[in-house]
């Protein structure tokens, strides 16, 4: 791993999606609760062009690949079908190759964009203040490629050409957003949000290979590792971990609040990650009605009784605290305002608890 100087002991950020429809008014809420790592606020609300799936989607769409942001499925059915391929495959070879103009092609669309450009401008006007790191996000390939169909309704992530296009087009907007990230001079943390990971290993996934599945996640963090960033994964369910902690991530964003069993699960392959550089993010403040009945220091005790059944499993507490991040347990984005900002709140009421 490639962060060993990353020592976040604590450092707070959130998983993305608010529900707010102005950049402007989420980053003041981002700004107030994670000031150390603020991220760019993801805008599922503000419409189709900003969802979790059609916003990353852009370059796809506008090659022709796939249809449109409200209802994305893939185009294979047109008659200029190989020609759309090759206008996207030249882009990517093209951006591979250092093309600016064409790296740009894999960004956001300008709507889709929004929070993002909100989340720059806003560096740009007024500095990093007393952040320490940066944070960025987009969705991984297995949910966007679960979500998004061929003509007969299959799964585009069970078709090895259309999911080749749908990893490249991730991997590059990635790297892009990375890159810009990365341009106000601080660490950037690059997180791929892909929930359907929780998939893996049940039975109505049978067909999901493990190697596959690092592979693909690999494509992603290679990319962001490429532009100086760190790679994370949020998964907002209960998994196996070790499919994570066997690929390149470098951070790992579970569920703490009702998921802690399936990582306890797993403390053995934790401790290996942990030894090698990983970081351990904690969703610990609930994003339900469950939030209401919280406060900043009672989340703070589940944290601290989670972090005590870690240690007994042999997990090294010293180790464990350096290498820990928190964060609200899923984005918020579909979630009503104000229980939106009481869930960030508390998170930024915990920054100086523990």
């Amino acid at each position: 791993m490639k962060n060993e100087n990353f020592r976040p002991h604590f450092l707070a950020t959130g998983v993305g999606s608010v529900p707010q429809t102005s950049g402007d008014e989420a980053l003041k809420l981002i700004w107030e609760s994670a000031p150390q790592a603020p991220h760019w606020p993801q805008l599922p609300k503000a419409g189709p062009e900003s969802s979790f799936v059609g916003q990353y989607l852009n370059v796809l769409i506008e090659t022709g690949i796939i249809e449109d942001f409200e209802n994305p499925k893939f185009q294979m059915e047109t008659t200029d079908w190989v020609e759309r391929m090759t206008e996207f495959y030249s882009l990517y070879l093209e951006a591979i190759e250092g093309n600016e103009r064409a790296l740009e092609r894999f960004g956001f669309s300008p709507q889709g964009g929004e929070g993002f450009e909100a989340f720059y401008r806003d560096l740009e006007g007024f500095g990093t203040r007393d952040a320490l790191l940066l944070k960025g996000q987009l969705s991984g390939p297995l949910t966007v490629g679960m979500q998004i169909t061929d003509k007969n309704r299959r799964s585009s992530y069970y078709d090895d050409t259309l999911r080749d296009m749908l990893l490249k087009a991730l991997a590059l907007h990635a790297e892009w957003q990375t890159k810009r990230l990365r341009t106000f001079g601080l660490p950037v943390l690059m997180t791929v949000d892909d929930p359907a990971l929780y998939g893996f290993g049940a039975s109505t996934h049978v067909t999901l290979k493990r190697e596959q599945l690092i592979q693909d996640l690999d494509t992603i963090f290679e990319g962001i590792i490429r532009q100086g960033g760190i790679p994370g994964a949020h998964v907002c369910a209960g998994m196996d971990w070790s499919l994570l902690f066997d690929s390149k991530v470098q951070v790992v964003n579970f569920d703490a609040y009702d998921y802690f069993q399936s990582m306890m699960a797993l403390a053995e392959p934790l401790k290996g990650f942990l030894n090698r550089g990983g970081i351990i993010s904690w969703g610990i403040v609930p994003t339900n009605p469950v939030a209401w009945e919280e406060t900043a220091p009672s989340l703070v005790q589940r944290l601290e009784n989670n972090i005590k059944e870690l240690v007994k499993r042999g997990i090294d507490e010293d180790l464990l605290r350096q290498q820990s991040m928190l964060t609200p347990s899923c984005g918020t984005g579909t979630l009503e305002k104000e229980l939106s900002e009481h869930i960030y709140r508390l998170l930024g009421g915990m920054r100086g608890l523990v």
